[in-house]
Order: C-alpha cells, then structure tokens, then sequence
C-alpha cells in the first residue's frame, strides 16, 4: 500500500448559506449543495441529515464545508459544532480501505473497521453516484475532531474540471496546521495515523500534502494575532497553494477580505473571515500537483 496523502478537511458551521458566501468571497468556487444522508437513531433506513456540503476542489484535495440546512432533521454533528464552528474533519487518502485499515490498526488504536459510503452528487446538470469507503476515528480517542481515511471509487464524479478553476487560483491542499498545548500527545496520534516520523513538529505525507502541530506560541508566531478555536487541541488552520499569489491578494482585497502577511511567502485571512479557521494561501511550484 502506497502512504497516505492529505485529501481534505471539513469545516462545520450552523449557516450554511452565510459559510458558501463567505467562501465564495475568498474565491473559490464551490460544488453545488449536496445533502447528506445517513443512519438516523431509531431508524433502520438511511434517512436525510439536518446538514448538506459544498466543496471547493482543487488539483490534489478540497475544502469540504458542511453546514445545516433543515434543523428539525438529526444532525449527527453537533457535538462537533457545540464545541466550535471550524474544522472537524481531517481526511487523509488511500488506495485501499482494507489495507490502509490493518496498517492502522498495526500502528495505533481507535479506528473502525471501512464502511461503505455514497451519495448522489451534483454531475453536469443532473447527478451521479458518489462511491467510497471511510475508515473512520473513534471520537472519544481523538480530542482533535474526526479522522477519516478514505478510498475514493468513483473520483471522477467530485474532481470535475468546471468545479476546479477559482479566481484565488487555487490548486491544492498543502498542510493542515494544528494548535495543541502542550503538543505532544497530538503528535503522538498523527504519528501514529500517518506512520512517519515529524520533523520540529510537521509530518510530511508520503502521498503529499503535511500535517503540522504548534504549541500556542508557535502558532501565533506564524499567524500573528489569529484567534485560536475555544476548544484544543484542533485543527487551526489550513494551507492552500495558488498558482499565483500575487493574483489571489488581488481578488481577496478586492473583495474587500482581511489580509495578513506572514514572514515566509504565505498570506492568510483570519479564522473570523474564512468559516472559524485560518484559511492561508501560498504559492505554489511551476508545475502543480494532480491527484485527481
């Protein structure tokens, strides 16, 4: 089995139509809305959710955001967003479920065995099934939200070419940065989880893409003045490359959006402006990642 690769993170908030409009802002262009469906307590048929996504696809990964759309519905989230409107989903992705699975369990605790998974998803003008198997966290072993391992089957449906060219110039999801005070038992798991060794706190994915874990001075060292989740450890921030930076701080402060500059060539909007976590931008290499 090939190593794992940073496939996506899902942010959960209460609005999904206010959380798409402020995406939209940042300049990215969004799927269109997906509900969701699921187990339902008391019921033995799949049964819609209170909560629907958009997602914003990039050459190697997306930003899922998930939000509730019809409250009197069973909203299988919401000790996730009573904790905080974020990121609660961290994805990483595999060839294989079953494999990626016995590796885990070799390596670490607290994961279930792969379910089955799919949905009906937005397809060029109608709709198309969606199939992939998730091998999930157990979340009381995993104060830092909700690991998911995933085998996608079918990811032609969602990596569509009209749903990847956004005026930010995005192209893929780099690093997932994590705010742990003290960090250690943080990087503890995710070594666990992704099976290599950190390097002053970063994991580097054998597939792509990084994962990092700051302490809270670190983490304001590098986003000075960024307002933390009230709830630690979690994912704090996310970092997506761009084919070219110069472009996206034009279309952010066109849009009126405020950007911060940090000391490497990274700039970032605040947790407040991009859906409860730091959403930076940096640029990225000549020729770009495609993972699709």
């Amino acid at each position: 089995m090939r190593g794992f690769s940073l496939d996506h993170v899902g942010f959960m908030v209460r609005d999904l139509d206010a959380g798409a409009a402020l995406w939209a802002r940042l300049g990215f262009r969004l799927s269109p809305r997906s509900p969701q469906m699921g187990r339902v307590p008391g019921q033995l048929a799949m049964a819609p959710w209170a909560t629907a996504n958009h997602c914003a696809m990039f050459q190697r990964g997306y930003l899922e955001l998930i939000g509730v759309v019809q409250a009197d519905n069973f909203n299988p989230w919401d000790a996730f967003l009573d904790r905080f409107e974020g990121i609660h989903i961290i994805a990483f992705r595999c060839d294989d479920a079953d494999a990626a699975y016995a590796v885990l369990t070799a390596r670490i605790g607290g994961f279930d065995p792969p379910l089955q998974r799919q949905r009906n998803a937005p397809f060029d003008g109608g709709t198309r099934l969606f199939r992939f198997r998730n091998v999930f966290s157990q979340d009381d072993r995993f104060p830092e939200g909700r690991f998911i391992v995933i085998e996608h089957q079918t990811p032609e449906v969602i990596w569509q070419d009209a749903l990847m060219t956004h005026s930010n110039g995005a192209v893929a999801i780099e690093e997932v940065v994590f705010c742990a005070d003290p960090p250690a038992s943080t990087r503890r798991r995710l070594a666990g989880i992704i099976g290599v060794a950190a390097n002053q706190g970063r994991f580097d994915l054998p597939g792509g893409g990084s994962t990092t874990v700051l302490d809270r001075a670190a983490f304001k060292a590098r986003f000075p003045g960024a307002a933390l989740p009230r709830s630690l450890p979690a994912a704090a921030a996310v970092v997506i490359s761009v084919a070219d930076l110069a472009r996206t701080l034009a279309v952010l402060r066109a849009a009126g959006i405020d950007v911060q500059a940090a000391k490497s060539a990274t700039i970032w909007v605040p947790a407040d402006a991009a859906n409860g976590a730091v959403i930076a931008f940096t640029q990225a290499p000549r020729t770009g990642p495609r993972q699709c």
